[in-house]
């Protein structure tokens, strides 16, 4: 039958590593991105009272557009019921699913690289203001840990490798220092929508990475 309102149908499917159905993402790239993060963290389930406060911070609006809220809610009159109801249904389930895939990957990455480095960018994270750009520290850690020989990601686009990072960036800084939450929630977002943007789009959306 034809897909709910509000959703669209992919060229091609998720293929081995994602069981995505032929179902794409309808939402603006930049809202997709901070949806996918929410979900990648709540994908991994931390008892951490801070991280949860933090959770709850994000999940109030603060950094999102007002109308998506990151539960998957729409708040009343924001849009209309069927755009809405698309969101809460299809849409929903996969971002948590594309959240999950991405998760496993990352983990099996996250088993050769360097973890020194990884604790030098949280430092670094935490030393910087809250005004100044992090994707530029990001970014830069990015390339350091690719100059190293990373076995998980022989095979791998070096684009998809850049995103595998900079999520294990995110979740290690969120593990280690649950405070820095919603600055590296940010700049993470950030890292995506000015970096990879043109390489997640090329390959038909997140649904496609796998």
């Amino acid at each position: 039958g034809a897909p709910p309102p509000g959703v669209t149908v992919a060229e091609s499917s998720a293929g081995p590593g994602g069981d995505f159905g032929a179902m794409s993402l309808t939402q603006p790239f930049a809202e997709q991105t901070e949806q996918i993060l929410l979900k990648f963290l709540q994908e991994n389930k931390l008892g951490n009272r801070i991280f949860q406060q933090g959770i709850v911070t994000l999940q109030s609006g603060s950094g999102f557009d007002d109308d998506i809220q990151t539960d998957g809610h729409c708040p009343p009159g924001s849009l209309n019921a069927d755009s809405c109801s698309a969101l809460e249904g299809v849409d929903e389930e996969l971002y948590r699913q594309i959240a999950a895939h991405l998760a496993d990957i990352g983990d099996r990455l996250d088993q050769s690289i360097n973890h020194d480095l990884v604790e030098e960018f949280i430092r670094e994270t935490e030393r910087i203001q809250p005004q100044m750009d992090g994707t530029i520290i990001m970014s830069s850690m990015i390339t350091r840990l690719t100059n190293q020989r990373i076995d998980a990601a022989q095979d791998m686009p070096q684009e998809k490798v850049f995103l595998l990072l900079a999520l294990m960036l995110f979740k290690k800084t969120v593990v280690e220092k649950p405070v820095l939450l919603p600055r590296i929630f940010r700049t993470t977002v950030q890292y995506i929508n000015n970096r990879l943007q043109d390489y997640i789009r090329n390959i038909g959306g997140w649904q496609n990475i796998h």
